[in-house]
């Protein structure tokens, strides 16, 4: 079970971060047109969507904090402009998940 959870964890973790970098990416203006955006968008969302799904599922270790990382990215899609705090709460929220993850696979 050990490395089931660490991999489903670090699945979550990769698909967020390639997420995050996609709402950077667009919110910085860097994508060649709003479809390019669009399309990365879609693509990082599902991936992470998938892997959340994993830990939802199961319903045990870091559940929340995994939720509150996808809840942070998903704001930041609905912005034009990156809010004051957003990179700060953004990296929070995904040091809680790492921390919880730990905490839960050092325990189980």
């Amino acid at each position: 079970m050990y490395l089931a959870r660490r991999d489903a964890y670090a699945a979550f973790l990769t698909a967020s971060d390639a997420e995050g970098a996609v709402v950077w990416r667009r919110l910085e203006g860097r994508y060649d047109s709003p479809e390019a955006a669009l399309a990365a968008t879609r693509e990082s969302y599902a991936a992470t969507q998938a892997a959340f799904n994993v830990l939802d599922v199961e319903g045990v270790g870091p559940v929340e904090q995994a939720r509150e990382l996808r809840d942070q990215l998903r704001a930041l899609h609905r912005v034009d402009v990156v809010p004051d705090g957003a990179w700060e709460t953004y990296t929070a929220a995904r040091a809680a998940f790492v921390t919880a993850a730990r905490g839960f696979l050092t325990r189980n």
